[in-house]
């Protein structure tokens, strides 16, 4: 029996299927989860070979912990939040002041340092107080009497999660606020925005005030839109600005400052680039900064230990037999997936043993701890599971109220783990009311859990911190440290200093050959003081280590522009810089070079073998990109150098610029390939704004005229040829048509479909569809979704149809819901006649093909199923194309997860999946998901793959569903045993 053993008998599930109500239950059908003492709870845990876990702390002494920091002293200050997940109004969290007075390492006292505090979410040391997050307002408090509780208590920053209201009641989403408020290696406060937004600015008063005059600031502040963004601030002037950034609840950064988030769905994305401190090109995008880069899969499988909650496999049952809305879980394995990724933290202690550098992120909802191991290719990072964590997890235990939520790293060389220790973990508006009632939400919130994760036979530092009492020199000396928390602690220290008696040492530690982490805060510490000087920036550009020179490169674009021998430097480095990494880095710097030198840097790197490093060279050409594009045309180098030039005619031809399209026309004469010319010219238009003048003159009709008639080339390839052909006016159409033919190579066919659209209408389709049996069948997908696109050639299709000329089954289903959805009523009416009425309700769909679960599928005919039906969308093996969720981790969630996601697609729609909609000054229609988006265009990713870039001002509209991509009524046609085969396909296919 496939069915999970806690999964109801089908005819009970079919029955249930037809009934409106959410079920009675009575508490017997929820039995408790006991709690497993602290004494015991060690036993709970299978941690990896080589490591063990060390209770340092647990209930009454920590109630549910959330968040943590060390002071320059050892002191331990946890943040509780008590009121989660109902209680908000009541104010109950607060933080609580851990002491190790004997100094054995383990903390003894304790003090309430603060309460009266609503969702209380991240916390760091400042000054001898503490900086708390605590929505809406980031808060300065501190003891100044010394009895251990905050005399202070001051908002400093307010308006987090600003878009809901009112504040006092339960309506903010408690698992998206404000967190992870971590010490960069900038030298200032970074923060998590996570996803519920918000307009964040300054408090007023004269507490502010006078901060801001005390640190040297400017009282005049600008207030930052969050929107998906993360932030940072000087804790020394309170400057505040916005930082690239998304994920939802974590946030950290490695040695070298580079960021990495998570969300619930997606454990482990690194933030490339802060895109907020980078020039935008109005007719230019960068690639997308936020990259999901777990090697298997957003939603990688997990291997949990513990046993699924009874409520949480009740809830399942339920959500897949429409009993009730939300997003079903796995068929009773909530678990086989990541479903609450938390707290993703790089360890950086000194006893981190083989784990140094690797990334942790917990699971909280299955009680686990991962680890993911970092590597490069070229630009892009990637991360993998260690090859013995292959099938086991880092930590995993077998108590359900094991619940991870953070780390951080500790004074004493170890990852600390922040155990909230609740019996249920869950967005309260996530479960339906009658389950709700009989769960107790507040259960375990008089316990919790502070442990560390320690190397076997290593013994964690403990006694008297070196801090106290230290000099400026002691503290320089310090940055040395081979503990990530120590070096942090010594900037944090020297920062808020700001003495001019550690210059000195600071400089000398530069040129010591300290290890690069350490150079890289002593470079920042440096900077914080304003005493970095140019020359140390200049000699830093040729640092053994990369990730020195990416600093020292940034150095220069943020403060040193103007320097002239620095400007030569970075010149210099462009000759002979072999990482990619950095070569990105000096692409965002040319932008800010005088441009005699802008110039010669940007045509070195525009002839780069990595996409990322043209890219960043191309954005850094604004106002230069004639200029640059001569230059390349007329040097010679790397084939690499024409996508350049194709790329610059691209935003050249975005600008409307007669001026600079007419000399790129003139340009191109010098151009010795005529592929090369036509590949320019084709970049030049490709978005159709060629001003009129140079679309007239006697070199671009020239040009034209020898394109239509090389375009007409059937045995060899011609795309760029094929793609200027719309210039050729409507008598071209011909020869497009021809290359959509069963002959047609494929480059010149995918080059054909591209630009029918840019045709009027009338002038192709009655001929497109009139040939329709002479099209090559690889064509007809795309074909049909470039006819639905407009209501006049949605209207030629459906006569057609109605005809015989093309066969209904041509259709998709996405294309079939738009003709449905359009807006010409008569045209609705006709279809469907065609094809019926819409699918029928989902619930009596899943009801109709629940028998499937019984039949044992076929892999191989699965993927016939699946070619035809899924896989201008999904990707499996070497089969489709990846637009939706990805497969690998959508296996783990049981065929019965699958059935319904199948067959209800729109039930549980993941943001990243959502459907947008676009509709353009010409009439043309546009969906797909929206990959990146900027002050110059957006760009769509529909079926097939394909990613079309639409400019802002050629947008009528631009919409975002609550629907899935993904239309209904997919099981059409298909009988019980092909929907079993196509089951055990995405399930078993490798």
């Amino acid at each position: 029996m496939r069915l999970h053993r806690l999964f109801p008998p089908l005819a009970v599930l079919a029955a249930a299927t037809l009934s409106a109500a959410e079920p009675g239950i009575s508490v017997s059908d929820l039995p408790r989860v006991p709690a497993t003492e602290p004494a015991s709870a060690g036993a709970t845990f299978q941690v990896r070979p080589g490591f063990h876990l060390e209770l340092m702390a647990s209930e009454p002494r920590v109630t549910s912990p959330v968040a943590m920091a060390f002071d320059e002293l050892g002191r331990i200050y946890v943040v509780e939040m008590r009121d989660y997940s109902e209680r908000r109004p009541e104010k109950l969290g607060r933080i609580r002041r851990l002491v190790d007075s004997d100094g054995d390492g383990f903390p003894d006292q304790d003090t309430v340092f603060l309460d009266g505090i609503p969702w209380p979410t991240a916390v760091i040391c400042w000054n001898g107080g503490v900086f708390l997050g605590a929505t809406p307002d980031l808060i300065y408090a501190k003891d100044t009497n010394g009895d251990g509780v905050a005399d202070v208590r001051e908002t400093l920053f307010t308006g987090f999660s600003s878009g809901y209201a009112p504040y006092a009641t339960n309506q903010l989403n408690v698992q998206a606020l404000m967190n992870s408020l971590q010490w960069g290696v900038d030298n200032r406060i970074h923060g998590a925005g996570s996803v519920s937004g918000g307009t964040l600015r300054r408090a007023p008063g004269r507490f502010v005030e006078s901060w801001v005059r005390s640190g040297g600031g400017n009282l005049e502040s600008r207030p930052i839109e969050l929107g998906g963004r993360n932030f940072s601030f000087d804790p020394r002037t309170l400057d505040l600005v916005s930082e690239t950034g998304g994920g939802q609840h974590g946030m950290t950064s490695d040695d070298s400052g580079r960021v990495f988030v998570c969300s619930n769905s997606d454990h482990l994305q690194w933030v490339a680039y802060d895109a907020e401190s980078i020039p935008s090109h109005p007719f230019h995008s960068l690639p997308s900064p936020r990259l999901s880069i777990a090697v298997d899969g957003p939603a990688a499988e997990v291997f949990r230990r513990s046993p699924d909650e009874p409520w949480r496999v009740l809830r399942t049952r339920w959500r897949v037999a429409g009993l009730v809305e939300g997003p079903v879980e796995g068929g009773g394995r909530p678990s086989g997936y990541f479903t609450g990724a938390t707290g993703v933290t790089v360890h950086r202690g000194d006893l981190a043993g083989d784990a140094a550098g690797d990334v942790f992120i917990a699971d909280c909802g299955s009680n686990l701890i991962h680890r993911k191991r970092l590597s490069r290719d070229g630009f892009v990072l990637s991360g993998s599971r260690v090859p013995d964590e292959a099938r086991s997890e880092f930590v995993a235990s077998t108590d359900n109220w094991f619940r991870p939520v953070q780390f951080a790293n500790a004074p004493d060389g170890c990852l600390w783990v922040i155990d909230m220790y609740r019996e249920t973990i869950e967005h309260p508006w996530s479960l339906p009311p009658g389950l709700k009632s009989l769960l107790d939400l507040d259960s375990g919130r008089d316990r919790g859990r502070l442990w560390r994760i320690v190397p076997d036979g290593r013994v964690p530092r403990k006694g008297r911190l070196p801090f106290q009492g230290a000099g400026d020199q002691e503290l320089v000396a310090l940055l040395g440290h081979a503990n990530g928390w120590h070096r942090d602690t010594a900037a944090r220290l020297l920062v808020e200093r700001h003495s001019q008696g550690a210059v000195a040492p600071l400089r000398q530690l530069l040129s010591s050959g300290a290890k690069p982490a350490v150079v890289l805060q002593a470079l920042s510490t440096l900077d914080s003081l304003g005493a970095l000087e140019p020359s140390q920036v200049a000699v830093l550009m040729d640092h053994a280590a990369p990730e020195v020179r990416e600093q020292a490169v940034r150095n220069f674009r943020r403060r040193f522009p103007n320097e002239a021998p620095l400007a030569e430097a970075i010149v210099r480095r462009i000759r002979v810089e072999e990482v990619v990494a950095v070569r990105w880095e000096l692409g965002l710097a040319a932008a800010v070079l005088p441009d005699p030198l802008r110039l010669e840097a940007i045509r070195r790197l525009a002839a780069d073998s990595s996409d990322w490093v043209r890219s960043a060279a191309v954005h850094a050409s604004r106002g230069l990109e004639t200029a640059v594009l001569e230059k390349l045309i007329r040097s010679t180098g790397p084939q690499t150098r024409g996508e350049s030039i194709a790329a610059l005619a691209a935003v050249i031809g975005r600008s409307g610029d007669a001026a600079a399209q007419s000399r790129v026309v003139e340009l191109l004469a010098e151009m010795a390939s005529e592929s090369a010319r036509f590949q320019t010219a084709a970049a030049l238009v490709s978005e159709g704004r060629l001003s009129d003048p140079v679309r007239e003159g006697a070199a671009w009709r020239s040009l034209m005229a020898v394109a239509a008639e090389r375009a007409k080339a059937i045995a060899e390839p011609v795309p760029d040829a094929i793609r200027l052909l719309p210039e050729s006016g409507g008598a071209a159409v011909g020869t497009v048509l021809l290359h959509l033919g069963r002959a047609g190579l494929p480059e010149n066919r995918s080059a054909a479909q591209s630009i029918l659209g840019r045709f009027p209408g009338r002038d192709w389709a009655p001929r497109l569809t009139a040939g329709w049996s002479d099209l090559a069948p690889g064509a007809r997908p795309a074909l049909v979704a470039q006819l639905v696109r407009r209501v006049e050639t949605a209207r030629v299709l459906v006569e057609a149809m109605e005809q015989g000329q093309v066969p209904a089954s041509e259709l998709d289903l996405g294309s079939v819901a738009a003709l449905r959805a359009s807006g010409d009523t008569p045209l609705r009416t006709r279809v469907r006649a065609l094809f019926g009425e819409p699918p029928v309700p989902r619930g009596a769909a899943i009801e109709a093909y629940l028998p499937a679960l019984r039949l044992d599928g076929n892999a191989a005919r699965g993927a016939v199923v699946f070619a035809g039906r899924c896989a201008t969308c999904h990707r499996l093996g070497a089969t489709g194309t990846q637009l939706g969720p990805d497969l690998a981790s959508v296996r783990s969630n049981g065929r019965e997860k699958i059935l319904v996601s199948i067959l209800d697609p729109n039930r549980e729609v993941s943001p990243a999946f959502v459907a947008w909609s676009a509709e353009t000054s010409d009439g043309s229609s546009w969906s797909g998901i929206l990959v990146r988006e900027d002050a110059a265009s957006v760009v769509l990713k529909g079926a097939g793959g394909t990613e079309t870039s639409l400019a802002r001002s050629d947008l009528k509209r631009l919409s975002r569903s609550d629907r899935s991509l993904m239309p209904e009524g997919l099981e059409s046609g298909l009988s019980q045993q092909e929907f079993a085969d196509l089951l055990e396909y995405v399930i078993t296919a490798r």
